[in-house]
């Protein structure tokens, strides 16, 4: 994924097989697979991952916006994380302010 948030996008619904380009390597198709393996550890049913179905896109529209909305949070309140390096670590320190309203 490299050093971009990519939320995610649905291709038209027409154009999809299979798979989706547009939802690949993002942050929904992260949050859709993190469902699938709660559920398999449940021993329940895993996820349809078949995009040329009308549930499955569903789904994924759902995941999207989530995956937006938190991108865009985190983009409109960027000023509440800082990174810094102390001089005795060798790794950078993230530091986020968090509101539990």
């Amino acid at each position: 994924m490299g050093n971009a948030l990519i939320p995610g996008n649905l291709s038209p619904a027409a154009t999809v097989g299979v798979s989706d380009p547009k939802f690949a390597d993002s942050m929904a198709e992260a949050i859709e697979q993190e469902l699938d393996s709660l559920m398999r550890a449940d021993n329940l049913p895993g996820l349809d991952f078949n995009a040329s179905q009308q549930t499955v896109r569903d789904r994924r529209r759902f995941f999207v916006a989530i995956a937006r909305g938190v991108v865009r949070h985190l983009q409109d309140n960027h000023a509440a994380i800082t990174t810094f390096c102390q001089h005795n670590q060798t790794m950078p320190v993230t530091e986020i302010d968090v509101d539990y309203r």
